[in-house]
C-alpha cells in the first residue's frame, strides 16, 4: 500500500474519530454532569474532572487527533489546489 492511500485512509479514520469524540465530548460536557443539571457546576467540579488521567488522555487523544486530520486537510488543499512544484510538493509531504 502506497503512503498515500495510508494518508488517505488515516483522513477518513481521523475525521470519523472526530465525529465520535465530539459527541461524547459534547454529552459529557453538556447533558451528563449531574452539577450542570442541577446549576451547580464550577470551576472546582470542571478541576475535578480534568484532574482524572482519563479525561486527560481523552482530550489529549480528541486534540491530537484534530491537529493531525486538520493539517492533513490543509495539505491535501495545498497539493490539489495550490500552484507548487514538485520540489515544494515534496516537501510538504515530507513534514
Amino acid at each position: 500500500m502506497s503512503w498515500s492511500a495510508i494518508q488517505w485512509y488515516l483522513q477518513r479514520i481521523t475525521g470519523a474519530a472526530l465525529v465520535v469524540l465530539l459527541i461524547a465530548h459534547f454529552w459529557v460536557e453538556h447533558f451528563a454532569s449531574e452539577r450542570l443539571l442541577r446549576g451547580e457546576l464550577s470551576y472546582d467540579a470542571i478541576r475535578a474532572r480534568i484532574a482524572s488521567p482519563l479525561w486527560q488522555g481523552i482530550d489529549i487523544a480528541f486534540l491530537l487527533i484534530a491537529l493531525y486530520h486538520g493539517l492533513s486537510g490543509l495539505r491535501n488543499i495545498l497539493l490539489d489546489h495550490g500552484r507548487i512544484g514538485p520540489g515544494a510538493a515534496r516537501a510538504l509531504t515530507a513534514v
